[in-house]
């Protein structure tokens, strides 16, 4: 079947009321012993004693796994078996930037971005596998390379160091969300969002993103088949999107997110916001990307800030975020 790119002229609700952010955050990527770094990726997969567990990514090539009761967070370093480290070598750059735990399944997805001149060769979805099944242990055993057909098509936009961001994966479809298209150091006005059938892995539509005042897609979740809701990081919103049964779509939202300091909510300051997902009481979760070069507020933020927070800032400590869906 012949692929093309699709858009739709339809109508765009801005609601700055769908989400509320949760008292106590944002919180830092911290606790007493670790945190993360470059963190790209969230995803939540369980409740266990009243806590609950998110897997996330960095994209210096690093998963832990985290734990929050309330606001009191917990950090575990996921280890890699020496066959995947091998596996890993072979990679420009360990470039983590989405990770996806399919709830049907069972299955853990990495969205890796290419770099360098064989970028092709790295970009892609890949399937990791932990040890005895248990994504509760501590230690990745396998990791291998998801086949599409219409790879050629799939990937056609991608670039060194842009690839697939946005990733979702419901009943039936995986969503792969590209980052954007770069013009030199800036990123145009769309992007594009793939939906590909789960079991064939056959591309089933291309969308554009342009009608949906969408720049870049740098966070997908798939409530189900035919609803995503997603992050446009360089606009600072949350979307929601609705397909109809030929993936064409209905309806579109768009939320500017409450991005404020740690212990502020004055001080709107936070910028790379990259991932999202949701936990089984349907509350948002999205994490921040430290982009070295902008991250640090400049004196007059940074003075209003406590010396923990000031310092946190200055060694690019993640944040996360936490919502409630109205």
């Amino acid at each position: 079947m012949k692929k093309f790119l699709l858009t739709f002229l339809i109508t765009i609700v801005f609601n700055s009321s769908r989400l509320e952010l949760n008292e106590g955050f944002p919180i830092w990527l911290k606790d007493g012993h670790e945190h993360t770094d470059q963190t790209s990726g969230i995803t939540f997969i369980g409740e266990k004693n009243g806590k609950k567990f998110f897997l996330i990514c960095d994209d210096i090539g690093k998963i832990h796994r985290i734990s929050l009761n309330g606001s009191k967070l917990k950090i575990e370093t996921i280890k890699f078996d020496k066959s995947v480290e091998k596996f890993l070598d072979n990679f420009e750059k360990k470039d983590f930037e989405e990770i996806v735990y399919d709830r049907k399944t069972g299955n853990v997805f990495l969205s890796i971005e290419g770099n360098g001149p064989d970028y092709k060769r790295e970009v892609g979805l890949y399937i990791l596998k932990f040890k005895n099944d248990d994504v509760f242990s501590d230690e990745i055993v396998k990791i291998e390379k998801v086949n599409f057909q219409d790879w050629d098509a799939i990937t056609r936009f991608t670039s060194n160091n842009i690839g697939f961001e946005g990733v979702g994966v419901s009943d039936t479809k995986i969503f792969l969300g590209l980052e954007g298209f770069q013009f030199g150091d800036l990123f145009l006005d769309s992007t594009v969002i793939y939906v590909i059938d789960k079991n064939s892995k056959k591309l089933i539509k291309e969308i554009s993103t342009k009608d949906l005042k969408i720049y870049t897609i740098c966070g997908l979740y798939a409530v189900n088949d035919y609803k995503l809701f997603g992050i446009d990081r360089n606009q600072q919103n949350f979307f929601e999107i609705k397909f109809n049964k030929n993936y064409e779509v209905e309806y579109s939202q768009i939320v500017k997110l409450d991005l404020p300091v740690p212990g502020n909510k004055e001080l709107k300051y936070v910028a790379a916001i990259e991932s999202i997902t949701l936990d089984n009481e349907n509350y948002v979760y999205v994490v921040d990307d430290p982009w070295k070069k902008f991250y640090i507020p400049p004196s007059y933020i940074l003075d209003q800030l406590s010396e923990k927070d000031r310092e946190n800032f200055k060694t690019f400590i993640p944040l996360l975020f936490k919502y409630k869906l109205n």
